[in-house]
């Protein structure tokens, strides 16, 4: 017969347990946020030509109604072939035309526009104003004129 102070079960038995393998195993991933890079327009200048680099050949704010080509350059700071540059131009304050366009390589560190003359044509004399954004922000702004 057992002896009436023996125990029902070993006394480790009761104590011993099974190792969780679930707390041991991540419950969610780790997600790794890089940093936004935004690009910028760090100047803009108006000019009648361009160096070999883009940049603004001779920078001005007033011109000839004559000059054949004008050209808006941009400085540029991480921008990419996806970078949405555009202009509203306007005219002693009454607005003339709008563009967007894109860089054709990432990384630019110059972007234009230009307007040029047709034959026999000439510019109107007055004040100009060019507002630039990029990706939709407004960015720069150059007053310009026609004397």
């Amino acid at each position: 017969q057992p002896s009436p102070t023996a125990p029902a079960t070993s006394p480790t038995s009761a104590t011993q347990t099974q190792p969780k393998t679930s707390a041991t195993k991540p419950t969610s991933t780790t997600k790794v946020v890089k940093p936004v890079v935004v690009a910028s327009i760090l100047g803009a200048q108006m000019s009648t030509g361009l160096t070999t680099s883009g940049a603004a050949l001779t920078p001005s704010t007033t011109f000839s109604p004559t000059t054949p080509t004008l050209y808006a350059v941009l400085s540029l700071k991480n921008a990419t072939q996806r970078t949405q540059l555009s202009y509203i131009r306007y005219y002693n304050g009454k607005y003339v035309d709008s563009k967007v366009s894109h860089p054709s390589v990432s990384g630019a560190k110059y972007f234009h526009f230009d307007w040029t003359l047709n034959a026999g044509q000439t510019r109107n004399a007055g004040n100009y104003s060019l507002v630039f954004y990029v990706d939709g922000k407004k960015a720069q702004t150059v007053n310009y004129s026609i004397k």
